[in-house]
């Protein structure tokens, strides 16, 4: 009997303090939201920081602790101000030959992968890249052989950043560059020269343009198409070789 008498009790007290809550509680909403727009309020005209505006240092103020409120204040990609570090990218891309003299029956899309290192100054990034490709080149009588290329490149970019997350870019770089194609013993086809089962050395060009597609001011993606150059070189062609390469990769700032 006890435990039956006293049941009615607790629901009786779990219903009155649902029934002062649902009273009550948006009048002290109300209050908290009113007290709050006060204290806003109550703040002198011009005392908030404007974006990107690093706030008015006072006497006995550390200047340090502003500058850094002041770079968090921006949007976590924008770059434009930020102190120079390293940057290291990652690049997967399709090479593919173009211009006269390239049969599309003979001369195959590739494959080619590439690694950079830089230092990211805000409009311009200094570089050094080194990188890999291959096309199956398809040779009467040889059937399927690998063109393959080693190149180690000197340039940089110049990139455009802004408060948004995507960034544009154009860069330029030396290429030297190592070729091997071992389709026969000496000679060449009317694509390329054999270069005697070894690596020759052809000076080349390259030109780049695309997007970086910030996640974060550490990590971004980079989607780009390279145009390469390769002059004949050490009797790698007999003339000038044109590719282009669709890429996608990543960079990370250190």
């Amino acid at each position: 009997m006890d435990y039956l008498s006293r049941a009615p009790c607790k629901c009786a007290t779990v219903t009155g303090v649902k029934s002062v809550f649902f009273r009550f509680g948006p009048l002290v909403v109300l209050l908290a939201a009113s007290s709050a727009q006060a204290d806003d309020d109550s703040l002198p005209a011009g005392s908030q920081p404007e974006y990107g505006v690093m706030p008015m240092a006072s006497e006995g103020s550390d200047k340090r602790l502003e500058r850094r409120l002041s770079q968090q204040l921006r949007p976590k990609y924008d770059r434009r101000h930020a102190k120079a570090k390293a940057v290291f990218g990652l690049l997967g891309g399709v090479p593919l030959f173009v211009g006269s003299g390239v049969d599309r029956g003979v001369v195959r899309p590739g494959g080619g992968f590439a690694t950079s290192v830089g230092a990211d100054l805000g409009y311009v990034v200094p570089e050094l890249d080194f990188g890999y490709m291959a096309n199956p080149i398809e040779e009467p009588g040889f059937g399927r052989v690998p063109l393959q290329r080693l190149a180690l490149g000197i340039g940089a970019r110049v990139q455009f950043p802004n408060n948004s997350p995507v960034v544009p870019y154009l860069g330029a770089a030396f290429a030297a560059q190592w070729w091997k194609f071992d389709v026969f013993r000496t000679g060449c086809s009317l694509f390329a020269c054999s270069t005697g089962g070894g690596f020759r050395f052809a000076p080349g060009l390259s030109f780049r343009t695309g997007l970086v597609l910030s996640f974060s001011r550490s990590v971004a993606v980079d989607i780009g198409l390279r145009y390469g150059m390769s002059f004949t070189g050490n009797d790698v062609f007999p003339t000038t070789r044109h590719f282009i390469e669709p890429s996608f990769g990543f960079r990370f700032w250190i």
